[in-house]
Parts: C-alpha cells; sequence; structure tokens
C-alpha cells in the first residue's frame, strides 16, 4: 500500500440535498491543520477542505482520514462509503465520532475517538500498513503541538482560527462540550499557540480564537496576553468567553493590549430561573456592571441568547430586545433553545415527555449545518406552543436586524472593528431574512414587516 494519507473534511448537504458549497467563509475549523501535523514525515499528504472543492475519488491515496462537525456525518458517510467500495482504508474522527460513533462505525474500517498526537498517530498508521487496523482507537486531547496553517486557503477565511484551550470548565446543562467533557479542560502549550500565531501573522491581522471558553484558567490567559504583547503581533481579534471575565480587569487590559476587540459570551437569558435550569453560572443581577467593564476595557461585546427556555413567553421578545439595545451588544446572536441529544437538557425533556424528535438521527437531519442559526421548536415549551415559539423568536430577530438597529450597534471608536461589527450584523440580517422565508413563504409580506 501506498503511503499517502488523504484528509477530507466534508460539507454539508441542504435539505433539498445540495452540497453546500462557496468560495469564501468567515472561519474555518483546525481539524485538518491539526491533523495534517501528526502525519509522519515518509508519508505523502493531500487534503480537501470540500466546501471549497471537489473531491477526489481517483485518489492514489491507500488511507483516507475523514474528520467531521456535527451534521456533517451524512456527508462523510456518503464520502466514506464511497472510499470502501474503491477498497481504501478508512479512519473516521472528529467531534461526531466521538458522540456519534455507532452512526459512523458501518462506514469506516477504524473510528479514532480523541485527538492523537505525532506519535498516536504514526500507531494508527503502522497498524494500517501491517495490516492489524482496530476498529476502535481511544486517545485523549492531545494538540501540544504546532498546526500545519499551509492547508487553510488563507484568501478565502475572513478571520484565520487559533486555539489555546479545548473544552470548558462549566457544566451548563444545554451544552454540548460540558455533556462531553464534564468541566474538564486542556490547555495549549503558549510556546505551540505561539508557533501558530507567527505562521498566522504572515497571512492576515484577523484572527479568532476557536476556543469554547478562552477565561478558562486565569494564568494561562495572562500569560499568552503578556506574550502576544511582547511579540507585538498587532493581531485585532476575538474569542468566546464567559461574562466572569467582566470582573477581571487586569485580563481585561491584557486582552485589549494584545488585540482583543470583541468578546462572544453566553448570555443565554435574562430571567434568573431560566438560568438557575439550564446550571449556567450567570447572574442576572451583575450583567450591566459586568459587561460595562468590559466595554470600559475597550473591547466590545456580542452575546448568545436562547429563546424557549421555560420562564419564556410572548413578552421574553421585549424584554431581550431592550436588554440587547440598552446593554449595548454590539452582535446579538439568538436562536430558539435546541436540546442536543447527549446533554441533561436533552434527557431531561424527554424524561419529561416535552421531546418532538424521534430519536438523535432526526434531529441531525433537522439541523444540517453546523452554524445553521437554530429557528425550529423541537421539543414543547412551557408557556407557549412551538409554532408560536417559532414566530415569537422572528419577530425578536426581524426587530433586531433592522438598518436602524445594525448602525446603532456597528458605530465604535475603532474602524476596523466597526467595520467588521457592520458585516457580521449583516449577516445576521441575511439570516434572519432566510428564516422568515423558511417560516412563512407566500405570508412572509402580509405576517410580519420584514426590513427591506
Amino acid at each position: 500500500m501506498k503511503k499517502k494519507i488523504y484528509l477530507i473534511q466534508p460539507t454539508y448537504r441542504s435539505r433539498e440535498g445540495r452540497l453546500l458549497q462557496g468560495k469564501r467563509l468567515f472561519m474555518h475549523s483546525l481539524a485538518l491543520p491539526a491533523l495534517s501535523a501528526t502525519i509522519p514525515a515518509d508519508w505523502e499528504k493531500q487534503f480537501c477542505l470540500e466546501y471549497f472543492e471537489g473531491i477526489d475519488f481517483d485518489t492514489d491515496a491507500g488511507v483516507v482520514g475523514i474528520s467531521c462537525m456535527c451534521s456533517d456525518i451524512f456527508r462523510g458517510s456518503e464520502i466514506a462509503g464511497e472510499f470502501k467500495r474503491r477498497g481504501k482504508n478508512v479512519i473516521f474522527g472528529g467531534a461526531t465520532a466521538q458522540r456519534w460513533k455507532h452512526l459512523v462505525d458501518p462506514v469506516a474500517d477504524a473510528v479514532v475517538l480523541g485527538h492523537p498526537g505525532p506519535e498516536e498517530m504514526k500507531e494508527v498508521l503502522d497498524d494500517t500498513l501491517g495490516g492489524r487496523l482496530r476498529r476502535e482507537y481511544r486517545f485523549g486531547m492531545n494538540v501540544d503541538f504546532p498546526f500545519d496553517y499551509a492547508i487553510l486557503p488563507a484568501r478565502s477565511i475572513s478571520f484565520m482560527p487559533v486555539l489555546a484551550s479545548v473544552g470548558c470548565r462549566n457544566h451548563c446543562r444545554f451544552c454540548c462540550t460540558a455533556a462531553m467533557e464534564n468541566g474538564r479542560y486542556h490547555l495549549r502549550p503558549i510556546d505551540a499557540v505561539l508557533r501558530d500565531m507567527r505562521v498566522v501573522r504572515q497571512m492576515t491581522r484577523r484572527v479568532v480564537f476557536v476556543d469554547t471558553n478562552l477565561y478558562n484558567n486565569r494564568k494561562h490567559l495572562a500569560e499568552l496576553c503578556e506574550r502576544m504583547i511582547a511579540e507585538d503581533f498587532r493581531f485585532i481579534w476575538g474569542s468566546e468567553c464567559t461574562l466572569s471575565v467582566g470582573d477581571d480587569p487586569r485580563i481585561l487590559r491584557l486582552l485589549r493590549r494584545a488585540g482583543c476587540r470583541l468578546l462572544i459570551i453566553g448570555i443565554e437569558s435574562t430571567s434568573q430561573s431560566n438560568l438557575r435550569d439550564m446550571g449556567k453560572p450567570n447572574l442576572v443581577r451583575r450583567y450591566r456592571e459586568q459587561l460595562e467593564r468590559i466595554r470600559q476595557a475597550g473591547i466590545s461585546v456580542g452575546g448568545f441568547f436562547m429563546f424557549g427556555l421555560d420562564d419564556d413567553s410572548w413578552s421574553t421578545v421585549e424584554e431581550l430586545f431592550r436588554f440587547v439595545r440598552d446593554a449595548r451588544i454590539s452582535l446579538p446572536f439568538v436562536n430558539l433553545l435546541t436540546p442536543v441529544p447527549g446533554t441533561a437538557l436533552f434527557n431531561r425533556l424527554k424524561a419529561e415527555g416535552r421531546m418532538l424528535t424521534g430519536d438523535e438521527v432526526d434531529f441531525l437531519k433537522q439541523n444540517l449545518a453546523y452554524d445553521t442559526p437554530m429557528y425550529r421548536c423541537y421539543f414543547m415549551p412551557r408557556q407557549m406552543r412551538p409554532a408560536e415559539a417559532e414566530q415569537a423568536l422572528l419577530e425578536l430577530r426581524l426587530r433586531l436586524c433592522t438598518f436602524p438597529e445594525i448602525l446603532r450597534r456597528s458605530l465604535v471608536p475603532d474602524p476596523i472593528l466597526a467595520g467588521v461589527l457592520l458585516l457580521m450584523n449583516l449577516r445576521y440580517r441575511a439570516e434572519t431574512r432566510a428564516i422568515a422565508r423558511a417560516l412563512l413563504g407566500n405570508r412572509l409580506k402580509s405576517t410580519f414587516a420584514v426590513p427591506d
């Protein structure tokens, strides 16, 4: 067998069966750059980021590695099945393999759980060459090495991804990460992160940390920022973070000096009862002061919000709209509560007889794209019918995406950040209009005043 591996990150299919492909993305997964860096030097490598290009089914590679994030598992399974018919050794990995292994077992020769480092990947490939490939490999989260950024098309990605940690210290009951990691997290060595950033600096100044929670470990984050400042990277960047960073003025100052201009924070709800039910450690009474400290440090705030929680009703639409405006949230991301199989939330709603999806495959097929906004109601809310929850969410999003609201949120002193916020808010508006078309169809104009 030729010592060549073909690494593939599949795209998704639309509900109409069309492959979702294009020329540009806001950001991209680091799955393949991380995997590429583990391949032994005596192996030839071939890559496919399917969103940007077609798959070479005629490759002469003897091994095919497929990494999936979520609902691309279905496209990944198609690809794996075709390569198996062609006699290739198919190895499946990624977050999908860890959570839904039983769905990929039928189309894979081996499933890798966790993330292999260079030594572990050599073990897998040696087993393949020796004809002793096991059905399953269990590894930890080994990402303690620089990644191979050469495989990412820099000109096609608006914000280059960087990773400082994996996992999250919190135990939110709705969260996939919490369900898989149970409060565990792994910190990458700062030397490895900086080596990545030195490569990225040759490509762009626009960066996004793709950590689930950049504020997992205060000491690690402080050292990372200090070393970024010392190297004078001059990146403009953002990241997801917990609201507790608003209680840490020193870290906020370091973040700003290191180039951070936007923090995306899981605010989720303005009801303390909802937060308690979801296991979210936020305190509503402290929202304003925490958010104000972040803004005073010169960092804008994006907020994740969920609608359809047990304490939510039609009146929540006005409450959330006013909160986004009054708290000066620069980017609001409002989605319907989506109970993902495997989470504590899903298990509770299923036990209460409130889930409307039949099983996890049904759920995955309804949510076809990893970054698609969730606007369908797959459960029975406490205070409204599912269709009412969908309509209420749409009304809230429509109010948030008028041009006056977008301009108000995007006008910040930093012109580069203002441009970024404007583009992201316009993308939010386009998503909202797509939701309106999906939910209302021909009733769109007569039922809601959709902004032109």
